[in-house]
């Protein structure tokens, strides 16, 4: 009894005043000891948010907040409607000591000239933080869009790469043709169903929630735009969906919101704000990334005598450098970019390393990060 009561004292939250906003650290630093300390082994599964919730005495919120904490640190990762796990942190320590030098190749369409990279960027930031750590040759390979197909897979046949990971979007006979070229694959950013490879894809559904939550519990229900990216792409759908929650959620009708397509392009965000100028007086805009909600702030400024977020407010996406760079800052939704480049680097590694590999789904989660763009609806109270 005695060591029971004590091990309870050891894993009690202080719910005093002064911690109690804090609660979800508390438990994520109690779950990470016990990680440190073995007591959840590599690979195991970690008890459901429902049990965690009720050991510790507090809602799945926190429990939430306290798991994506140790995501971030890359100590659990979660498999869809399986559960979530402890990482392998020897992986990278095998390819360390390995005589053979692993060569990783880099295919994306979003690292040529022309293509935005402020998302993409902060990624590769991870991936080369993480390949810093191991015996790895990274080899970049830049394709574009308009690329023939039989191109990018000469590219690959004659790379001879131990694993390829890719990032952003392919189309699915593409992507299929690739993984039969290179079969041990990582696919960042995008999802190919049916596939057996690995994947870590954002949970995009659940910012587009986030975003548009935030601007309908504002006060900005009425005369609101999304400004989506190409909608043939899955992010955009994704997010798109999202916001529809949201919507619902808020009795809004859906068929009262202003739709624009655009190209995730600063250029495609100061266009389709314009259209939306055009039409009358926005009260709120949702734009599918950062780099767009900078063009809606330019065009807002050039082309009317709105404020933002006096008349306007504004909800990006991606948390990229740019979102604190505007003026106004960006409120936006935060994705733990670097992480996913660290976790392409550790699952290629385990592709190379373990016998045992088998291919997963990583989803990483997204959070609301308020700043100067938007705010209540005058003559609202929070």
């Amino acid at each position: 009894m005695i060591l029971e009561d004590a091990d309870r004292n050891e894993t009690m939250l202080s719910r005093t005043n002064r911690n109690r906003a804090f609660l979800y650290r508390q438990l994520a630093d109690i779950l990470r000891n016990e990680i440190e300390d073995g007591k959840y082994c590599p690979g195991e599964r970690l008890p459901s948010m429902d049990n965690l919730a009720a050991k510790y005495e507090v809602n799945k919120v926190t429990v939430r907040h306290a798991l994506n904490e140790l995501r971030e640190d890359g100590l659990i990762y979660s498999v869809p409607a399986q559960g979530t796990y402890i990482s392998d942190p020897t992986d990278l320590s095998q390819a360390m000591s390995s005589s053979k030098i692993v060569t990783v190749g880099l295919l994306s369409n979003v690292l040529a000239a022309d293509q935005p990279g402020y998302y993409h960027m902060e990624m590769l930031e991870g991936i080369r933080e993480e390949q810093s750590k191991s015996r790895i040759n990274l080899v970049m390979l830049p394709v574009k869009y308009v690329q023939p197909k039989a191109k990018i897979i000469n590219i690959l046949e004659q790379s001879s790469l131990d694993v390829v990971i890719l990032i952003g979007h392919f189309e699915d006979d593409l992507l299929r043709r690739i993984l039969d070229v290179c079969n041990k694959s990582i696919i960042v950013d995008h999802t190919l169903r049916g596939a057996a490879v690995d994947t870590i894809i954002v949970n995009n559904r659940e910012g587009g929630f986030q975003a548009m939550d935030h601007l309908l519990s504002i006060g900005r229900r009425e005369n609101i735009g999304i400004i989506t990216g190409p909608l043939n792409e899955m992010v955009s759908r994704e997010r798109l969906d999202g916001a529809y929650d949201a919507l619902d959620a808020h009795h809004i009708a859906r068929e009262s919101v202003t739709i624009i397509e655009s190209d995730f392009r600063r250029e495609g965000g100061y266009r389709s704000t314009a259209k939306i100028l055009k039409e009358g007086k926005p009260s709120a805009l949702f734009l599918m990334n950062d780099e767009m909600a900078a063009g809606a702030l330019d065009a807002i400024k050039e082309l009317s005598d709105l404020s933002v977020p006096g008349d306007i407010s504004i909800v990006g996406f991606d948390d990229s450098a740019l979102a604190t760079a505007c003026t106004p800052s960006l409120t936006t939704i935060h994705i733990a970019k670097p992480l996913m480049g660290k976790l392409a680097i550790q699952r290629a590694v385990s592709c190379i390393t373990r016998s045992d590999h088998e291919p997963i789904t990583t989803v990483v989660p997204t959070k609301l990060v308020v700043r100067d763009s938007s705010a209540q609806l005058t003559g609202l109270t929070k």
